[in-house]
């Protein structure tokens, strides 16, 4: 017989939502999420280095900030890979606030290094366009984590994974970084403005900064009303406790006194 898990959700209206979900469908999710994880961090790490070789090859920062997202993805896909490790779903239930806050941190930094490089490149211009090397490894990221994406996505709804969800939004954010890359000297328009592709990373990153402050803020509560109902739990079955040893207590004496 397939064990059945409850799981109880927030909604963002308020509602509360309880859903079951069998054991056996939310070990086979787990395993995919887990896997595309993995996946994702080896592609971040091929295309990652590429363009950060890419970047000293032609002695430029066309793809630096690129690469820097794709080095902070692989951090952040490494604690969701470890959160999707738990066997049991109670286990990668309580490892998802930690995972969350990680992540969150990781995206402050991610913030502060991207922004960094952008803002510079922003007050003196690039002379260098992207050349092949920098329009194929984008290609090859775009059509990867679109569909990486969507499995994850898709995934974390039915798990109920936030470090998941998280996860998937950062493969999307390194998507929109890369665009124009792809399109700088192919559309006339944006070839007249170099500063689009660091426009595009200030914006980006300043999300990443948003959306990691929510999620540490988030998580540490969530992670604070736990420890305090596991310490009302504990308190609740010491007082428990001490009533039954009371009473048996009273019984032996009142057999004693009986005698």
């Amino acid at each position: 017989m397939q064990a059945l898990k409850k799981t109880i959700s927030i909604q963002s209206n308020g509602t509360v939502q309880s859903t079951d979900i069998i054991d056996e469908h939310f070990q086979r999710l787990r395993r995919i999420a887990f896997w595309s994880c993995i996946l994702s961090f080896a592609v971040d790490i091929i295309l990652g280095t590429t363009a950060l070789v890419n970047c000293i090859r032609t002695k430029s920062f066309v793809g630096f900030s690129y690469s820097v997202h794709t080095f902070m993805d692989c951090l952040c896909t490494s604690f969701v890979s470890w959160h999707l490790k738990g066997k049991t779903i109670d286990v990668v239930r309580h490892r998802d606030p930690l995972a969350c806050c990680i992540i969150g941190a990781l995206f402050v930094g991610s913030f502060l290094a991207i922004e960094t490089r952008a803002i510079q490149s922003l007050i003196s211009p690039p002379s260098v366009r992207p050349d092949l090397t920098v329009v194929m490894y984008s290609y090859v990221h775009i059509i990867v984590f679109t569909i990486l994406s969507i499995i994850k996505m898709r995934i974390s709804r039915q798990i109920q994974s936030v470090a998941l969800k998280f996860d998937t939004i950062n493969s999307f954010i390194g998507i929109i970084m890369v665009l124009p890359l792809i399109v700088w000297n192919r559309v006339v328009f944006i070839n007249k403005f170099t500063y689009l592709d660091d426009l595009v990373q200030v914006l980006m990153a300043l999300f990443l900064f948003l959306a990691g402050g929510k999620l540490i803020l988030d998580s540490i509560t969530l992670m604070n009303t736990e420890y305090a109902r596991k310490l009302h739990d504990e308190r609740v079955k010491r007082m428990l406790d001490d009533t039954d040893d009371g009473l048996v207590n009273i019984i032996q004496s009142h057999f004693i006194v009986g005698t």
